[in-house]
Parts: structure tokens; C-alpha cells; sequence
């Protein structure tokens, strides 16, 4: 039932939103394409899709197959990439994270590509971090996880998972009355960032980017060493939603969506164009597998 082709039309699907679209992409006629989704349907005796929904939506029959395509096509890809080009043993790589906030979801997936992958030497490098894409494309790393894509000519990046990004304040500072934070309320505020440029973070760039800020920034390495200096009323800091225990239940932070809708943004993993490798798409299932819901 389950074989190569309907998973790469699952993804097509998915990709482009219907039947007459995805038929295009893979160079198939769309009745031939109708004819295999119905033809799966009938053995599993359950529909694919919601019935006349635009664009089309899967039900949770074709969600998990779906979910199956995201992750063993690019380990697909990888390998007949690896076959073609003959490519030796990638026995080392070097990952970083431009967001110290990361480490405590990505340790787990370090965990379990060692044990699964022992001739594999996985360091995970701490001394460089803001400006990690730029290191990866000359050659000091092989991967990157980070919300940020740039220099994509020389890098490709995967999504891994989607976080929220939050306002971190004291009790008793006056936004944590409101029920969200706006722009106009933080372009006074002392800002607690991380020591990169504004015009590559993601509050100033998505948040704040049309208004003009007239408070003071202060910089910070760490996001522990953040979120002690919030719960000290020593300004506010943006950061996932997941650092925010076990201060909030202690009563030390409070934490507020940034607008109605709160801040979100996908956290990607960086890989260098030129890299291919069978191991590569192996340890992005396994932090697809384990990345935070």
C-alpha cells in the first residue's frame, strides 16, 4: 500500500495545495494522479482528504502518511545523492545554535544520533554562535540550527519545528496587566537582547520593524543569565515560550504574547549545498522526531 511514489505525491499535494497543481509537478497526467489517491483510498477504506476543502486538507489517515513522506523523503533524497555522486564516509559533524535558548530541546536528539550512529563524531561546537551560517560556508561547521536563512545560494535550510516567541517581564512591571504586548509599549523599555546587530533579530526585524525604538539595549550571552535579570526587574527579554518554567509557576516572570496573534518563526537546520550525505537527512528526522510541540 505504502511504497515511494505516493509518498512523493502526498508531499506534492501538500506542496502545492491541490490535485491539478501537484499533477503538474510530477509530470503525471492529473487523472492518473486521481486514479492512485483513489485507488489507495478503496484499500484503506477511508478518504485522503476533506471533501471540497480549498486548499485541499488532508484527514488523519493522509496526515500520517503525510507525516511519513516528511520524514523519509529527504533520507530518500540523501542517499540516491550519496549513490550518484559516490560520496565517502562523512564520519564528523560540527553543529552550532545561533539561540543559546535551544540547547535544552536539542540535547535529547544528540543523544539518540550517538547511540544510532556511533562511527559518527557529533560535536556540538559553543564558541561560535551569532555568526554560525557565515562560519558553516567557510567550512568550520556542517551544521546550523537557526531562524534566520540567509546566504542561501551557498546554503539550503530544512524547517524543523515552529516556536512563539514571548515578552519575558517582572510582576510587577506595568505591560504584565496587559493581555498582549505592542510594538508601542517596548520602544522605550531596556531591552534585554542577545549581542548581535538589531537588523538580524527577530523582535526588531518582525515586531518592531515600523516603529522607531528610543529605549536602550543591553546586551546579554546567555538566556539564563536573561531571564535572572527579568525576574530582577532589570528590563525585558524576548524568548521562546518553553524558558518560561519553572519562573512563571514560582511567580518570579510573567510572560505576554508579542500582538494579538503572538510572534512566530521556524527554526531551520542549516546544511551547506554542497554537503550530501545519507546521515544528514537521518539526523534531521531525529530532531524533527524530538523538537519541541
Amino acid at each position: 500500500m505504502i511504497d515511494i511514489k505516493l509518498l512523493r505525491t502526498l508531499h506534492a499535494v501538500a506542496s502545492t495545495g491541490s490535485l491539478q497543481a501537484a499533477a503538474a509537478r510530477l509530470y503525471v497526467t492529473q487523472s492518473a494522479l486521481s486514479h492512485q489517491l483513489r485507488d489507495v483510498e478503496q484499500r484503506l477504506g477511508a478518504p485522503l482528504f476533506v471533501r471540497k476543502s480549498q486548499p485541499l486538507q488532508f484527514g488523519w489517515q493522509g496526515q500520517l502518511l503525510l507525516d511519513l513522506a516528511h520524514r523519509l523523503l529527504p533520507e530518500i533524497s540523501a542517499v540516491e545523492q550519496q549513490l550518484l555522486s559516490h560520496q565517502p564516509t562523512l564520519d564528523q559533524l560540527r553543529l552550532t545554535v545561533e539561540c543559546h535558548a535551544c540547547f535544552h530541546w536539542l540535547l535529547p536528539a544528540l543523544k539518540a544520533f550517538r547511540q544510532q550512529h556511533p562511527d559518527v563524531d557529533l560535536q556540538l561546537v559553543t564558541d561560535i554562535d551569532h555568526h554560525a551560517v557565515e562560519a558553516m560556508v567557510q567550512g568550520e561547521l556542517e551544521l546550523v540550527l537557526t531562524t534566520d536563512q540567509r546566504l542561501e545560494s551557498q546554503v539550503r535550510y530544512q524547517p524543523v519545528f515552529e516556536l512563539e516567541l514571548l515578552a519575558y517581564m517582572a510582576p510587577e512591571h506595568p505591560l504584565a496587566q496587559k493581555d498582549y504586548v505592542e510594538p508601542s509599549d517596548l520602544v522605550r523599555e531596556v531591552l534585554l537582547t542577545y549581542p548581535i546587530e538589531p537588523e538580524r533579530q527577530d523582535l526588531f526585524r518582525f515586531f518592531l520593524e515600523k516603529n522607531q525604538f528610543e529605549g536602550r539595549q543591553r546586551h546579554v550571552a546567555q538566556a539564563s543569565q536573561m531571564l535572572q535579570l527579568v525576574a530582577a526587574g532589570e528590563g525585558i527579554a524576548v524568548l521562546p515560550t518553553w524558558l518560561q518554567e519553572p519562573f512563571v509557576s514560582q511567580g518570579l516572570i510573567v510572560t505576554k504574547p508579542l500582538g494579538l496573534c503572538g510572534l512566530k518563526r521556524t527554526m531551520y537546520l542549516a546544511i551547506p549545498r554542497h554537503l550530501q550525505h545519507a546521515v544528514l537527512a537521518k539526523f534531521y528526522a531525529l530532531l524533527r522526531q524530538l523538537a519541541p510541540r
